[in-house]
C-alpha cells in the first residue's frame, strides 16, 4: 500500500472516529438501556458536601430524601432540575382537598371532569352525573390514580380546572417551590406541567401533616361502593409496591406509611416515598427512571436503597434535651433579693419538639447554631435558633417565654401627695386610679427586655457559657 493510499485511509478512520463521538450523546439518548445507565453515573451533589455520608448511585435522574420533621436534605442528585412530574402530581390535589373540602361532601362529575381526561389514561370511568363523596375520590386518585376524579375534585375545589390549576400554583409558592408550574390536577403531559424533587419533597412533607392523607395514601386496598351509576362495587389496588403486594410482594416495606406512582412516556416513572426510619419520617422523591414499573425494577429498589441510606447513616437529636446554653433564670440576670421575679422558675426555655438530624457518627456538639431574635409580635416565641452542618439545614427550635403560672397583682396608683397621704382613701375597684395589672404581662414585658439583653450579653461572651461560642451568629 503507498504512502498516499495511507494518508486516506488514516483521514477516513478520523472522520468516523469523530462522527461516532459526535453522535454518541444522540446514540445514548435513543437507547434506554444505555441513558439509564448515563443517568445510574450522574453526579450526586451531596456526596462533596463535607464529613457527609455517600449515598448510592442509584437510576433516577433526580432524586431526593428529605426527613420530614426538620427539612434536612439528606441525599441530593439534581433535586432543582425540572422534570414532568406524572401522577405524582396529585399529591397536591388531595393536599388541596383536605384543605378546602369536607370528607363526606358529595361530588357530581361533570362532562368536562369526565371527558377530558386522555383516553386510555388512569381511570375508575366515572359517569357524566355520578355522586362520589370527596374522600371516595381521594382513595380512587390516590390508589388508582383516576384522572376524572383529580378533574372532579378540582372543580369541586375551584368552580373549574383552571381555578384550582391557579390555586396549586399558588400554594406551591406558599410552601417554597421554586421551579414548579402546574396547569391539570393530575399529570398528563403538558410542556408547562413541571416541577423537581426538592419541590414535591416540600408538598410532601405538607401533605403528611394531615392524617387522612397518610390514611388514604397508605392504604392497599379499598372497596368503592355501588353508585346511582353503577350497580357494582369496585375493588381499588394501590399501585405503589412498597405499600401493597398488588403485582408483587417483593417490596413490601412495614416501614413505608404513604407514597404516590407516576407514569408517562415523557416523564417516565416518578415516585414519591413516605417511611420511619431510626426515628425520623423520611420523604424519597425519584423522577425521570427509566425501567419496567411492571417488575418494579429499578423504580422501587432505587427508593429501597435511598431508605436504606438514610436509617443507616443518620439520626435524629432533640435539640432541649442536649442544647445548655438557652435556659436562662431570673436570677442568671437580676439581683433576686429585690426583684419582683423573685427566685422562680426559668423566663426563658427552648421549645421540646425541635429537633436536628446528623450523620450517626456525628455529635450533638458538631452543629452550628445561629440565633434569630423575633420582633415582638406578642407571641411566645422570642428567636429561633437554627442548626447547619456541612453548610446544610438540619433543624431548628423556639426560645419561648416559659409558661408558668404567675398570680395577679393590685397597683395602686394616686394622682395628688394629699390621696398618698390619707391612707384610709383607699379607691375601689370602679375608680380610675386602681390599675390592675396581670403580673404576666409584665413578666413577657420584661422577658422581651431580658431576650435584648440575652443578645447583647450573647455578644461580650460573659452570660452564656458557649462549648462553641465562635459558631454563633447574630
Amino acid at each position: 500500500m503507498n504512502i498516499l493510499n495511507r494518508y486516506r485511509l488514516s483521514a477516513l478512520a478520523s472522520v468516523l472516529c469523530l462522527s461516532v463521538a459526535f453522535s454518541a450523546p444522540v446514540l445514548a439518548a435513543e437507547d434506554p438501556a444505555v441513558a439509564s445507565e448515563m443517568r445510574y453515573h450522574m453526579e450526586i451533589q451531596s456526596d462533596s458536601w463535607e464529613n457527609w455520608p455517600a449515598g448510592p448511585q442509584i437510576y433516577a435522574e433526580s432524586a431526593i430524601v428529605m426527613e420530614a420533621s426538620t427539612g434536612t436534605i439528606l441525599y441530593a442528585k439534581s433535586i432543582d432540575e425540572q422534570h414532568y412530574p406524572a401522577s405524582i402530581t396529585k399529591i397536591m390535589t388531595v393536599l388541596l382537598a383536605l384543605e378546602h373540602l369536607d370528607m363526606d361532601e358529595e361530588v357530581t362529575f361533570s362532562h368536562t371532569a369526565v371527558y377530558t381526561v386522555e383516553p386510555g389514561s388512569s381511570s375508575i370511568y366515572r359517569d357524566e352525573g355520578e355522586v362520589l363523596t370527596v374522600e371516595e375520590c381521594l382513595y380512587a386518585i390516590m390508589l388508582e390514580s383516576a384522572n376524572e376524579c383529580a378533574n372532579a375534585i378540582a372543580e369541586q375545589v375551584s368552580g373549574s380546572v383552571e381555578a384550582f390549576c391557579d390555586l396549586m400554583n399558588e400554594r406551591a409558592q406558599e410552601l417554597g417551590c421554586t421551579n414548579t408550574h402546574f396547569v391539570n390536577p393530575h399529570g398528563l403531559p403538558d410542556e408547562n406541567h413541571y416541577t423537581t424533587a426538592h419541590d414535591m419533597a416540600l408538598i410532601t412533607q405538607e401533605a403528611i401533616k394531615h392524617e387522612k392523607f397518610r390514611q388514604i395514601s397508605g392504604t392497599s386496598r379499598y372497596m368503592l361502593r355501588a353508585t346511582n351509576k353503577k350497580d357494582e362495587e369496585l375493588p381499588m389496588s394501590n399501585h405503589h409496591y412498597m405499600l401493597s403486594a398488588n403485582r408483587t410482594s417483593r417490596f413490601l416495606d412495614d416501614t413505608v406509611f404513604a407514597g404516590k406512582t407516576g407514569y408517562t412516556t415523557v416523564a417516565l416513572n416518578t415516585l414519591v416515598t413516605c417511611a420511619t426510619r431510626n426515628g425520623m419520617d423520611l420523604i424519597v422523591v425519584t423522577m425521570k427512571t427509566q425501567g419496567s414499573a411492571e417488575r418494579g425494577v429499578p423504580l422501587f429498589s432505587d427508593t429501597a436503597n435511598l431508605l436504606n441510606y438514610a436509617g443507616e447513616n443518620f439520626h435524629k437529636i432533640n435539640i432541649a434535651e442536649n442544647e445548655t446554653s438557652f435556659t436562662i433564670g431570673q436570677n442568671g440576670l437580676f439581683d433576686t433579693g429585690s426583684s419582683v421575679f423573685g427566685d422562680s422558675a426559668p423566663m426563658i426555655e427552648i421549645d421540646p419538639s425541635g429537633y436536628i438530624i446528623l450523620p450517626v457518627n456525628v455529635d450533638f456538639t458538631a452543629a452550628s447554631p445561629k440565633l434569630e431574635f423575633h420582633d415582638n409580635d406578642g407571641s411566645s416565641s422570642i428567636a429561633t435558633l437554627r442548626y447547619t452542618y456541612a453548610d446544610q439545614n438540619i433543624g431548628s427550635t423556639d426560645l419561648l417565654f416559659a409558661a408558668n403560672e404567675i398570680q395577679d397583682f393590685d397597683f395602686r396608683m394616686t394622682d395628688t401627695d394629699s390621696q398618698a397621704d390619707a391612707p384610709e382613701s383607699v379607691p375601689t375597684e370602679q375608680s380610675p386610679n386602681l390599675i390592675r395589672v396581670n403580673i404576666r404581662v409584665v413578666a413577657i414585658a420584661a422577658g422581651a427586655l431580658v431576650g435584648l439583653l440575652a443578645g447583647v450579653l450573647l455578644v461580650r461572651r460573659f452570660t452564656f457559657n458557649f462549648t462553641h461560642k465562635d459558631d454563633w451568629k447574630l
